[in-house]
């Protein structure tokens, strides 16, 4: 049985975790004096008072430690809205989407377009963390219904919660695209309905 990503890092050893925490701090300082491409291992490594040896033992390159810094800024800011044991509701699930919509919005405000490497790996991981919170809600088993009923006739949680984080990511980015953007909250008050009615066909969720 595989460990969820949240699991694993807290399985880390703590020395570990610190040496990743400064070369993380020390790459997003980076990230705000130039871009991405002019970074090198080496101006990390320095600005994280280590060798290039330990940067390596901890990621295969920069590119591996932006991809774990930015699922690490993801699933902390979803989890500071949506922690791990917070129940299914359409109340959370607009809370869910309306983090995401803001989150993209002050990322752009920090890292203008274009994102470059910045930007498939974005909607990467968020799609991966957004997955992980809407299979544990979906795997809930309903009032009323069973494991068998699901799969004879419905999409399992595993493609639900697929297609409902793609989604979720797909509103919020449409809201970003906008040329004058609305508050993002009564953005999400239009887009919750459709998001609920696709979950509302996997029979797995109530929906009101």
């Amino acid at each position: 049985m595989s460990l969820k990503p949240e699991q694993e890092e807290k399985r880390v050893d703590p020395r570990i975790k610190r040496t990743r925490q400064l070369l993380q701090q020390a790459f997003m300082e980076l990230m705000r004096e130039k871009s991405f491409e002019a970074i090198t291992v080496q101006d990390i490594a320095e600005r994280a008072t280590v060798n290039r040896v330990t940067f390596y033992a901890h990621f295969q390159d920069k590119y591996a430690l932006l991809e774990y810094t930015i699922r690490e800024m993801i699933r902390q800011r979803l989890r500071s809205q949506v922690p791990e044991d917070t129940p299914y509701s359409p109340e959370n699930m607009a809370r869910l989407i309306l983090t995401v919509c803001e989150f993209l919005a002050e990322m752009e405000r920090v890292c203008p377009p274009p994102h470059g490497q910045m930007g498939p790996l974005m909607e990467k991981q968020f799609k991966a963390e957004l997955h992980e919170i809407l299979e544990g809600w979906l795997a809930e088993k309903p009032a009323g219904g069973s494991s068998s009923e699901r799969v004879r006739g419905h999409p399992t949680p595993e493609q639900a919660a697929m297609v409902t984080s793609w989604a979720i990511y797909g509103a919020a980015m449409q809201w970003m695209q906008q040329g004058r953007r609305e508050p993002a909250s009564e953005y999400v008050r239009q887009v919750l309905p459709l998001i609920l009615g696709g979950l509302q066909y996997s029979a797995v969720l109530p929906i009101p």
